[in-house]
């Protein structure tokens, strides 16, 4: 079984890499690990604001954290759906998906500025396109959330798949020492 330091240095050292299948504990100890870091970033930033005063809209820290490891978790995501036989280009289907369905609230919003400025006024039912709008794109959120859950979650296909060996036959296959002789 995999630990954590050993699921961020393998993500690290594959920083890039598409190719090849990653095990559960792998891209979930990553997981763990960007959570951690991320919160602690965002402690770090949210104090550094309190100093010097400012309400920040993107805090600098965490957006640079962010950037620094959005090939790394875009890499390991893509060989994880490798170790369960799926192509990395789910990730990209996906993101088609979230891009799509807010197109509901926009719809919305739209209907609710152009309601508005035709009434000349903003009442209670110029909002309900943007309710619904949010009400649709947040199922289809959730969804698609719950989606990407269950196929994170599922085992890799054991033995060799059409992207690469099995991780867990491969790791820790080294030869246990030789006992030594009776000295």
């Amino acid at each position: 079984m995999m630990t954590l330091p050993e699921a961020v240095e393998q993500v690290l050292r594959k920083y890039a890499d598409f190719s090849g299948r990653a095990t559960r504990a792998e891209y979930w100890w990553w997981v763990l690990a960007t959570l951690i870091v991320g919160m602690a970033i965002g402690s770090v930033d949210a104090f550094i604001a309190s100093i010097v005063d400012k309400e920040w809209i993107s805090s600098p820290l965490a957006t640079i954290f962010n950037l620094a490891i959005l090939l790394p978790n875009l890499a390991v995501s893509a060989r994880r759906l490798h170790d369960i036989g799926k192509s990395g280009w789910w990730l990209l289907v996906w993101f088609v998906l979230v891009v799509i369905g807010w197109i509901p609230v926009v719809v919305g919003l739209i209907l609710l500025l152009v309601g508005g400025a035709l009434k000349g006024q903003f009442d209670a039912g110029s909002f309900v396109p943007l309710i619904i709008g949010g009400a649709i794109t947040l199922l289809l959120a959730l969804g698609l959330l719950l989606w990407i859950i269950l196929w994170m979650v599922r085992q890799g296909q054991g033995g060799p798949n059409r992207f690469g060996p099995d991780p867990r036959a491969t790791a820790g296959t080294e030869p246990l020492a030789a006992p030594d002789a009776l000295a």
